[in-house]
């Protein structure tokens, strides 16, 4: 009965946590940046926009983004814009599979109502590319991407890597007991205890299931569904069960663990020394944006220094040059050249097979 309350209490304090995130509450984002709007926009020596497309963003003032990251962590980056610019950021937020589904659907319509879209999974991007939803944009020349950030002419843009690992109940899980590696996953104990999303649900488990297989082994697969595990159809709906203890321990993006924490939730995240599975998230303008001018600021923000060094605090890795490796918290993580990733066509080349795998070790069918 004592940890059913701990967990209602829990509950309710979450819930608390992400009505101030949604209205603002919490310190200032903007507060650390260095921005300059005489003549235009400028921010950190970043010039992002002349004077006349701020002033046509400032007068739309707002706009919509759609995006298949983690609702706390988008919740950082759009207030940290809203600080910067002014201009306010509805936010519509889906797994990425869904949300592909979402924006093929009002792109095939001619109803397409985002601005800017962030979304994982290389063929989902794929998919909203060749809909004709993206419409290209140049990004400022002091910009320093990465060679490999940019696709089709600046049609899209790889903002940052995200990287998957595992977590843990700290209050269901003993110090003493707390696994640190993949491999002390399987360990009998953890029976029943587990939670695993399904292969589907868009880049991120993709990615992870292309490292597990590449550098696990199918094997490990097979040890892993032999522990029983929950399976979930979303990183945020296992992330929730996690927090409430339903499951003792999950795979779950970093950066997703790490806004848990931050929010309150009894997570403790691990770095096995076996790697972890990076996977990207894209950026695209779109070229039915209701507000363009807005849409146009917005979409070169999130691939600015100061938004990729709010994205490298919660843990992920930016495709820029002059950004050191990101920080969770305390949790130390390694240079990004230790993460696993693979290339777009290796992603698209192995999607398939490495989803049949994954139904037939784990006996999935939905």
């Amino acid at each position: 009965m004592k940890k059913l309350t701990q967990y209602r209490l829990f509950a309710g304090f979450m819930a608390a946590s992400l009505l101030l995130t949604g209205c603002g509450g919490g310190s200032d984002p903007g507060s650390e940046a260095e921005v300059e709007t005489s003549d235009g926009l400028v921010i950190e020596g970043e010039t992002l926009a002349d004077a006349e497309l701020f002033e046509a963003a400032k007068d739309e003032g707002s706009v919509i983004f759609y995006t298949g990251g983690s609702e706390q962590s988008e919740a950082q980056v759009t207030e940290a814009f809203t600080a910067d610019t002014g201009i306010s950021v509805e936010t519509i937020r889906l797994a990425p599979n869904r949300l592909s589904e979402r924006i093929l659907s009002e792109q095939g319509a001619g109803k397409l109502g985002a601005d800017v879209i962030r979304i994982s999974g290389e063929d989902l991007t794929l998919a909203v590319a060749e809909s004709g939803a993206f419409s290209p944009f140049e990004v400022p020349s002091e910009y320093q991407l990465t060679d490999d950030a940019t696709y089709e002419d600046g049609l899209y843009y790889r903002s940052f890597d995200r990287v998957y690992s595992f977590a843990y109940n700290n209050q269901l899980v003993s110090p003493e007991d707390a696994p640190e590696n993949w491999s002390d996953l399987l360990d009998p104990k953890w029976k029943g205890k587990l939670g695993i999303v399904q292969v589907g649900a868009g880049g991120s488990t993709s990615a992870l299931t292309r490292f597990q297989l590449d550098t696990l082994g199918e094997e490990y697969l097979e040890g892993y569904a032999a522990q029983e595990p929950r399976i979930f159809d979303s990183v945020a709906a296992q992330t929730d069960a996690l927090a409430r203890g339903e499951i003792s321990i999950a795979t779950v993006p970093i950066a997703t663990g790490y806004s848990s924490q931050e929010a309150g939730a009894p997570i403790t995240l691990a770095t096995p020394e076996e790697g972890m599975a990076g996977y990207a998230f894209y950026v695209g303008r779109t070229t039915s944006a209701p507000h363009p001018a807005a849409a146009e600021v917005f979409a070169k923000w999130l691939l600015s220094k100061r938004a990729l060094a709010v994205s490298a605090a919660q843990g992920d890795y930016p495709a820029r040059t002059d950004l050191e490796s990101p920080t969770a918290g305390d949790l130390e993580l390694p240079e990004a050249d230790a993460i696993y990733r693979s290339t777009m066509e290796e992603s698209i080349q192995n999607l398939e097979p490495d989803a049949e795998i994954w139904k037939t070790v784990f006996g999935y069918t939905g």
